[in-house]
């Protein structure tokens, strides 16, 4: 097998490890869906590249979220200004085997919701951590700042979270239509 054979099966075996996370980290972060696809493939295909220096760090998968954080960044205002006349499709949430996929749909809007209405270092925080599952110190170095910083970042996220999810809660069960 060749050194080319052997970096596709390990980009390939990152991708199918870290794809989902780095798409609801996009799509939490306010990203759209094809959006999201978009940067996500770009981000994968950029580690490909560079698969021989990608490959001796501790954590590829942050190599990939650098990517997927800068391009977001550059990407972002951009899409919003050609979208802003269409109308957005419909939100294509993967629907878990649950009783009430209706309700399902309605709760991780709700959460997008909130998440949009945190600070964007709050927003950032959470997703990293709750959302990718990362260590403090691993979204501390992809946010370029302290472990103190994300854990402060983190705690004041979540709780303005509860608040807000709070409010949407007692609308939940009430409404009977």
């Amino acid at each position: 097998m060749s050194f080319e054979q052997d970096y596709d099966d390990e980009t390939t075996a990152l991708y199918r490890k870290s794809a989902g996370k780095v798409l609801a980290f996009l799509i939490n972060m306010g990203c759209d869906q094809g959006l999201a696809e978009e940067i996500t493939n770009d981000a994968f295909l950029g580690a490909r590249r560079r698969w021989s220096y990608v490959r001796t760090l501790d954590e590829p998968q942050g190599y990939i979220f650098n990517i997927v954080r800068n391009e977001r960044s550059k990407r972002q205002k951009g899409h919003d200004r050609r979208a802003k006349d269409l109308h957005p499709d419909p939100a294509n949430i993967l629907r878990a085997v649950d009783e009430d996929p209706a309700q399902n749909i309605a709760d991780r809007a709700a959460v997008r919701q909130a998440l949009q209405q945190l600070p964007p270092s709050q927003r950032e925080a959470v997703t990293w951590r709750d959302v990718v599952g990362l260590s403090e110190a691993a979204t501390a170095r992809l946010m370029g700042v302290s472990e103190g910083s994300v854990k402060r970042y983190t705690s004041e996220g979540r709780q303005r979270l509860r608040l807000l999810l709070a409010e949407f809660r007692p609308r939940r069960g009430g409404d009977s239509r």
